[in-house]
């Protein structure tokens, strides 16, 4: 068995219940150990060699057991392992002797608590001295075998059976640094990974083998022996290994070129392999140090660089060549550089930079030759070519106060609108707006929507809600668009702030559920989902307006759910019972949304009647990777299968956040991880936009905190 799926310890005593007692101390603290007792000296090389120790552990109160005896063969034999007493009596004078002849610690069977964490600092101790000794040897290591395999193996691919690595290829070994097979075979394949990634393996792996796995890369840190980490990107696939089911793991092979052993460990560590520019992390560290002074001249930007729709790019030129577009993209980016510009791939294909340019005006015509550049591009993987297009979004940094979490969350959001509006295009961040402009805007946004009303300019769109651990097809949650006298489309996050201000908010939930009442029985999908905001929620009138509706239309009501906010519920519980009871009533199903935010949120599982419950969106935000977020959610989910009532994750992002959520039982999800076509279909007879796929629609994240379904998503 691999060390890494065990610890090797060597026990110097005359006594078997020494050895035991150890044994179940630090099994019950959760170290694997194996224990290998000695009980004469002339015995350690023989079980050295047999057991290569991680920690030696010695009692030399016992007869022929000298300390200074066993110190010298340890430092002749395993230099390199730590060697701990352990004696009736411990005190200063007793640990400083033992640890002047060589001794690490010295611990009694009286203080359990205590020896254990000697071990877990001495084991610490040893993995890092001996990773720490091997990094370098390991990269040019590494650089040979990659320039030996160049041009002959593109692939590193391991075949994982029932969680065990079975079968790997030479890519495979080189990358995660095994010298043969054998020292592969057999080890759980969670091993090769970091301990935060380990969910999400496990959950690409049951979804895949149960055939329910996509083309989808996960993004991974791996490691290797000397416990070096890596970032890879890895795709599953469906086999069979001698007759029975497996699963394939296939990671693209970086390209390194000829490099110091010292300068690859810093690429491997802050730069992305595939583009050359800095992780996120790093470059939210080096933005962090800039913004720390005002710029010596001229302007400073920060940029956000998406390309749109990508899924196509997977289309035209598949899986494994969509690495080598992003390649050429950050070479595209790379030609409009100067010296002084930071850039970032901030994960997956979003791209960031901090530049610095005599004005703002400057600052556009870089962004708008950045854009023409990539949309006059064609790309071309082997045979096969493709064209893209980008969304870019911009904000000038005039205030060195501004955090960097806020300058990307304004930019980010300047990059979607550019994607919203159809993309390819170059999208500026507005982030000042005072409150006589917002009056005035009001003002406008009251006649325009009232105008809107009264001629019938909104439009629904609906986003897919997709299956997970449950099948459901043809569900949808329901957004709302503003169609403009001269046909535009308006978002919501546009008309909203003035809508709440000025009370329609009501008027749009109640055109919204006209709207969809049609839309339920002309297209008889399985479910929509309506948000109702907080004036519906607290007029009395709201329940008997929607039932009196049912009526007229004739749709059925079991093919709508009602939702409310979590928050909403939290501040108007009785009005929110009151009107989840009467709709359930008469077949309507009911949901909170924005669901498991708040510490408290079980107990609005024994008081709300409902159906659903729809997981917050910000827990999704790294939720792959925080364990305790993961329990928290498994046991919502739990309770909440125990009351019959099935569970949705909001704006699921990727594919890591997807395998974990299989892992947690959740039934359904929707986001933008959902979305993967552009097609939008629209129906005049019932004034209908069908969102199936397409672009993310983020309203939830833009436009205001009021929870109506004008902006759901």
């Amino acid at each position: 068995m691999n060390d890494s799926v065990g610890v090797n310890l060597i026990i110097l005593s005359h006594k078997d219940d020494h050895a035991q007692a150890i044994n179940a101390m630090l099994r019950d603290a959760g170290h694997a150990v194996r224990c290998k007792r000695v009980s004469i000296l002339q015995q350690f090389k023989d079980a050295v060699d047999e057991y290569p120790p991680h920690v030696v552990i010695a009692f030399p109160d016992e007869p022929d057991l000298d300390m200074q005896t066993v110190c010298d063969l340890a430092k002749h034999i395993c230099p390199k392992t730590p060697v701990v007493a352990v004696r009736s009596t411990v005190d200063e004078e007793t640990i400083t002797e033992a640890m002047r002849i060589g001794a690490r610690d010295v611990v009694s069977l009286e203080n359990m608590e205590r020896m254990v964490f000697v071990f877990e600092r001495e084991l610490r101790s040893y993995h890092l001295e001996n990773g720490l000794e091997d990094v370098l040897v390991s990269a040019k290591q590494y650089k040979e075998e990659l320039h030996s395999l160049k041009g002959a193996v593109t692939e590193a691919i391991a075949d994982i059976q029932e969680g065990i690595v079975v079968a790997a290829n030479p890519s495979w070994l080189d990358m995660f640094g095994y010298a043969s097979e054998d020292d592969l075979i057999g080890m759980p394949v969670m091993d090769l990974f970091t301990d935060d990634d380990q969910q999400s393996i496990k959950g690409a792996l049951v979804a895949c083998l149960k055939g329910k796995w996509d083309d989808a890369e996960l993004r991974l840190n791996g490691k290797n022996p000397g416990d070096e980490i890596f970032a890879v990107e890895l795709a599953l696939e469906n086999i069979n290994f001698d007759g029975d089911p497996a699963v394939r793991a296939i990671i693209a092979m970086p390209n390194i070129e000829e490099q110091a052993p010292e300068d690859i460990l810093e690429e491997a560590v802050q730069k992305d392999p595939v583009t050359g520019f800095y992780h996120r992390h790093h470059f939210l560290n080096k933005c962090t140090d800039r913004l720390a002074t005002a710029p010596s001249g001229g302007v400073r930007a920060i940029v956000y660089l998406r390309p749109d729709n990508f899924s196509k790019v997977h289309d035209d030129i598949g899986l494994l060549g969509t690495e080598q577009i992003l390649i050429r993209l950050s070479q595209l980016l790379r030609d409009y550089m100067q010296s002084n510009d930071v850039y970032g791939r901030f994960g997956g294909t979003m791209f960031t930079a901090i530049i610095e340019r005599g004005s703002m005006a400057e600052v556009e015509s870089w962004a708008e030759q950045v854009r023409k550049a990539v949309s006059e591009e064609v790309f071309e993987v082997e045979e096969r070519s493709t064209t893209l297009t980008c969304s870019i979004g911009m904000m000038e940094i005039d205030n060195i106060e501004v955090t960097i979490e806020t300058l990307i969350t304004e930019v980010e959001g300047a990059c979607r609108a550019a994607r919203d509006s159809g993309g390819d295009s170059v999208q500026m961040s507005q982030i000042t707006v005072s409150k006589q402009q917002a009056r005035e805007d009001d003002e406008m946004w009251v006649g325009k929507l009232r105008s809107a009303l009264m001629e019938n300019r909104l439009r629904l769109l609906h986003q897919p809600v997709a299956s997970l651990n449950e099948d459901i097809d043809d569900a949808h949650d329901t957004l709302v668009r503003m169609v403009d006298k001269d046909g535009n489309t308006i978002l919501p996050k546009e008309f909203m702030p003035a809508a709440e201000r000025a009370g329609l908010t009501i008027n749009l939930d109640r055109w919204v559920i006209g709207a969809s009442y049609s839309f339920v029985a002309a297209k008889r999908p399985r479910m929509v989902f309506i948000r109702l905001s907080a004036q519906s929620v607290t007029d009395e009138s709201t329940g008997d307006w929607i039932i009196d509706g049912l009526k007229s239309a004739g749709s059925d009501p079991s093919k709508i759910c009602f939702q409310v906010n979590e928050e909403l519920a939290v501040k108007h519980l009785r009005q929110v019972l009151s009107l989840a009871e009467k709709l359930r009533e008469v077949g309507f199903k009911f949901a909170l949304d924005h669901f498991g935010g708040r510490e408290d949120s079980v107990r609005f599982l024994n008081h709300v009647p409902m159906d659903y419950i729809k997981l917050d969106g910000s827990i999704m935000q790294g939720l792959h990777k925080d364990k305790a977020l993961q329990e928290k959610i498994k046991n919502l989910n739990i309770l909440a299968r125990d009351k019959k009532i099935k569970s949705v994750a909001e704006q699921v992002q990727n594919a890591n956040t997807m395998a974990v959520l299989w892992q947690l039982g959740i039934s359904y999800m929707q986001g933008n991880y959902v979305e993967v076509s552009d097609v939008v279909l629209e129906d005049d007879s019932t004034s209908i936009t069908r969102m199936d796929g397409g672009e993310p629609e983020d309203d939830e994240n833009n436009e205001g905190n009021e929870n109506t379904a004008a902006q759901s998503g």
